[in-house]
Order: C-alpha cells, then sequence, then structure tokens
C-alpha cells in the first residue's frame, strides 16, 4: 500500500475559486516564499489560502509514466470553527477531556473523493493524516464530518478504524439530523513528529 511520501499533495482553494483569484493566490504565495528565501528562513510547511475552505488533492505517479496522474480530492475547513454545548459533551463523554464551554476550535472534512482504480490502496487513509496535520497547523483541536454510505455501515467502520468515533450528539449540528445524510463523527488532530520531513505539501 501506498505511503504518505509515495503521493504528491497538493493544497488549492476551494472548487469554484475564479481563475483571477487563483492567480492573486498564487502570486501571495510565492511572495512569501520569496520573502523566506531572502530572509535565509525556511518556507512554512503550508498556508491555508483565506477564505475558510480548501481543497485537497492527490497526486500519484504510476510505474512508466512521465506525469503524475489526480488521484483523489478532498474538500476540507480550514479555519478555527466554535464549538457548542453537543460537542463540548462530545468530548468529555469520549476523551474524558473538559474543555471551558465552547472554546474546543473545530474543523470539518466536507468530502472525500478516491478514483476508484485507485481505492484500497491507503491513499483515503494517508488523506486523514494529511487533513488532521493541515487542521493542527491551523490551530484546530478536532475534526469532524458525517459519514454517508447509505446506511451500510461500512464506511463509518472505516473512519472508526482510522481514529473516528460516532458522535449522534452531533447529528443536528452537522446537519444530519435523525443521521438523514450519514453518521455525525468526531476525532482529535495529530500529527506525527517529522511529518512535513516525509510528507510533502506543495500549497497554491
Amino acid at each position: 500500500k501506498n505511503q504518505c511520501a509515495d503521493i504528491e499533495w497538493r493544497l488549492r482553494p476551494p472548487e469554484g475559486t475564479s481563475r483571477l483569484d487563483r492567480l492573486k493566490i498564487e502570486l501571495g504565495a510565492n511572495i512569501i516564499r520569496a520573502d523566506r528565501k531572502l530572509r535565509g528562513l525556511p518556507s512554512p510547511p503550508l498556508l491555508c489560502p483565506k477564505g475558510g475552505r480548501a481543497l485537497l488533492e492527490a497526486y500519484y505517479k504510476e510505474p512508466g509514466r512521465r506525469k503524475k496522474k489526480k488521484v483523489g480530492r478532498f474538500g476540507i475547513t480550514t479555519a478555527r470553527g466554535p464549538s457548542c454545548d453537543e460537542i463540548d459533551t462530545t468530548i468529555r463523554q469520549l476523551y474524558q477531556i473538559d474543555p471551558p464551554p465552547n472554546t474546543a476550535a473545530i474543523a470539518a472534512i466536507i468530502y472525500m473523493f478516491v478514483e476508484p482504480d485507485h481505492r484500497n490502496q491507503n491513499i483515503g487513509a494517508l488523506a486523514l493524516d494529511v487533513i488532521s496535520a493541515i487542521h493542527t497547523v491551523q490551530g484546530v483541536d478536532f475534526t469532524v464530518l458525517v459519514a454517508d454510505d447509505n446506511g451500510s455501515g461500512g464506511l463509518v467502520r472505516w473512519y472508526e478504524r482510522n481514529g473516528y468515533s460516532k458522535a449522534p450528539l452531533m447529528q443536528d449540528v452537522l446537519g444530519s439530523p435523525g443521521g438523514e445524510f450519514g453518521v455525525a463523527m468526531i476525532r482529535p488532530v495529530r500529527v506525527e513528529e517529522g511529518f512535513f520531513e516525509r510528507c510533502l505539501i506543495r500549497w497554491w
């Protein structure tokens, strides 16, 4: 199965961003890189575009191919969203942590998509780790999502194997009352030491 270093990760402005805005963002990124280089400083491991959302893309170079192929895309929020009573109660119940009211910083995975011929190759699990690292840099404490597997339970179990827990108290908060659009889930963010040396994220 693939390791993080096998994939090139690209952090982009969210889908729907105009070409002009993309060019402005790219120019800003190049200015930041040039400034850091002139001052003899390393570039930051990543910077998220303004606006509170981003698109993470996964590229893989297949053996015998010259070009890398986009094999996955993942929509995420990048701003520190506020907590609420339902989230605070969930955190206490699941993790035995008692944060001050409404102080836990929350970000979300909006969607995950891996190309069908590249599934079961660890790309989705790696993406969860990359997203967790991005959220850590953004000062987030927990990542949340709604897992929609049409009631089969397979996707929910996959998220559970990757560190997520069901969060029934958060169904309404995440816009899926009664599980209408899937199962609410949550995971503390984490990033291993040396992660950004092993896993290159190209930003903007």
